[in-house]
């Protein structure tokens, strides 16, 4: 199989816009870390497996996450995944979906497929920029992420071999920056453990997100999120007459209609 090319001499931005990916390893303390897999994993208990193929018949996902995010928030908020996103879809932009994933046991590969495929959108618009996050150490064997380096410039149509996949090998509290227009899948699971991660998409402001954060996440958590999170969640305005709530920035439109109650 394929090595993962060394990139770590290119600034990361360089790396994500030429490779359609960047690994930034061990971002996470070790308090962080494991603070964020205690939280993880209460969500996680009692999940049942999903019931579809493509998000794993023997893979648990929870979804919903921002009205309890818990110690999951730093991972959000992180300054350097942060810079990378904005550096790539602007200043202003939104969470697309976002869930935890948990890949046990026997979990076969993911149908292959890039995020952005949902957009009939030019190949030349990144329109999303998605980051996965390792809750464990992603391994060749324990189902880590499959990628097709390059793939977010093919042409429309064109589809990875299998000698073009190479697994994202990453230790648990690294962090993984890809295209949405990045051909990946999450990969079989042939170990005994279950692999953990938290995946987190950002989509340009003027394109309707996969998940629905404002309606999930309620008004009254909403203004619990830091003022950061809210605008992610949604919240920021694409333009001045575009995401307004009677002509006004959501922001100041939550606030006032909070204090009126």
């Amino acid at each position: 199989m394929a090595e993962i090319a060394d990139i770590d001499h290119f600034p990361a931005a360089t790396a994500l816009q030429d490779h359609g990916f960047v690994v930034l390893p061990e971002l996470l303390s070790d308090e962080e870390l494991t603070a964020a897999v205690r939280h993880a994993d209460s969500l996680l208990h009692g999940v049942g497996w999903s019931d579809n193929d493509f998000d794993g018949r023997r893979t648990r996902r929870v979804y919903s996450l921002l009205s309890r995010l818990g110690a999951l928030e730093p991972l959000l908020t992180h300054p350097v995944v942060r810079r990378l996103v904005t550096a790539r879809l602007g200043e202003v932009h939104q969470f697309g979906m976002l869930f935890l994933s948990a890949v046990d046991p026997g979990q076969g590969s993911q149908p292959l497929h890039f995020d952005a495929g949902v957009y009939p959108l030019p190949g030349e618009v990144e329109a999303e920029t998605n980051v996965i996050w390792a809750l464990d150490d992603f391994t060749a064997d324990n189902g880590a992420t499959m990628i097709a380096p390059g793939s977010h410039r093919w042409p429309s149509g064109r589809r990875p071999q299998q000698h073009e996949l190479v697994p994202v090998v990453m230790p648990a509290g690294s962090v993984v920056v890809y295209s949405g227009r990045l051909w990946h899948a999450a990969g079989e699971n042939r170990a005994r453990t279950t692999r953990r991660a938290l995946i987190c998409e950002h989509v340009l402001p003027w394109l309707r997100p996969a998940d629905n954060h404002t309606l999930a996440t309620g008004v009254e958590q909403l203004l619990d999120l830091a003022p950061e999170l809210r605008r992610l969640a949604g919240l920021a305005p694409a333009s001045k007459y575009l995401g307004v709530v009677g002509g006004q920035d959501p922001e100041q439109w939550l606030l006032q209609a909070t204090r009126s109650r």
